[in-house]
């Protein structure tokens, strides 16, 4: 019989998901009949709690919650110190009950909690890759630096993103959905500047400039609903890296719709590449530091380099 912990996020869909436990826990219960139900306290902490579930023994690890609740658990899903899975045949199911759910839309997980768990009961896995983001890595001169690492699962960005992210954030709890995330987006474009910056494809390839969006995607979905990489795909062991040219305000607003509606890659600002390996470094610092999103979390700043490593969780999809 597997061995079930389910790891809920109480504070997620603003609250609501503690109102909703009682309805998931008996449907939960239905599929399964032995589990074992954790709830976090404190941000970060779905991390530490799925980390020693599956030291534990956990065969199957549930997350309620939403993308956020999703990341912390991926990173759970590896050695703290060695940075490798845990347990590499341990599955990963989600049950939807948060306000960013761009990961789990794009997976097609359906809202409704009977549908979801029998999702998780009935399906196969499907090896997910996972974006690792290194931290403070050392310049092209040299220097000292102290690297750490997070784990992302859907999109990590650099730029105008992680600039609304950490205006969510400060000024909305962190609210996520797709009305906060475009109010947000309004409010940091009147100040928002992009700077400089320097990204090494692969090791073959360098690409300089100031882009108001660089994002790194394992999928396709982020920002409430904004397709920023249509062509990506959660298991083909690439990125696709989408960097937006600099633009006018009115530009911004007014092009927009095409992250809606998938067609952001044609733009002529926009430039698609497709990577295993990207590295990104300031080119000039004096003019500020360049913050980094992943999955609606904020990270640290450039420099930092991001890799993909191809099929590490069991997602049951």
């Amino acid at each position: 019989m597997d061995k079930v912990h389910v790891i809920v996020n109480p504070f997620s869909a603003r609250g609501k998901t503690i109102e909703r436990w009682e309805t998931i826990k008996e449907i939960i219960r239905h599929h399964f009949n032995e589990y074992k139900a954790i709830f976090t306290e404190k941000p970060k902490q779905a991390t530490e709690i799925a980390r020693d579930s599956l030291q534990q023994g956990a065969d199957i690890i549930i997350g309620v919650g939403g993308d956020g609740t999703l990341n912390e658990i991926t990173n759970g899903y590896f050695h703290d110190q060695t940075e490798k899975v845990i347990n590499p045949d341990a599955s990963l199911g989600i049950v939807p009950s948060g306000t960013g759910s761009d990961f789990i839309r794009y997976l097609k997980i359906p809202g409704d909690f009977k549908r979801s768990v029998a999702l998780i009961k009935n399906s196969r896995n499907r090896k997910i890759d996972v974006g690792k983001i290194t931290f403070n890595i050392p310049g092209k001169e040299g220097g000292s630096a102290s690297p750490f690492s997070r784990f992302f699962i859907n999109v990590a960005d650099f730029g105008l993103g992680a600039e609304v992210v950490k205006t969510l954030h400060s000024t909305q709890g962190g609210k996520h959905g797709a009305l906060s995330y475009y109010t947000g987006l309004l409010s940091t474009i009147r100040k928002y500047k992009s700077k400089p910056v320097s990204i090494t494809i692969d090791d073959k390839e360098t690409i300089s400039g100031s882009f108001l969006i660089g994002a790194v995607a394992n999928g396709r979905i982020f920002g409430g609903g904004m397709q920023i990489a249509p062509g990506a795909e959660p298991d083909d062991g690439l990125f696709d890296l989408v960097l937006v040219g600099d633009m006018s305000r009115f530009q911004i607003i007014k092009d927009s719709r095409r992250l809606y509606t998938g067609t952001i890659a044609s733009h002529p600002r926009v430039i698609v590449k497709r990577a295993r390996n990207i590295k990104v470094f300031p080119v000039d610092e004096s003019k500020g530091q360049v913050n980094i999103e992943y999955d609606g979390e904020m990270g640290d700043t450039l420099p930092a380099e991001f890799q993909v490593l191809t099929q590490q969780v069991n997602l049951r999809i």
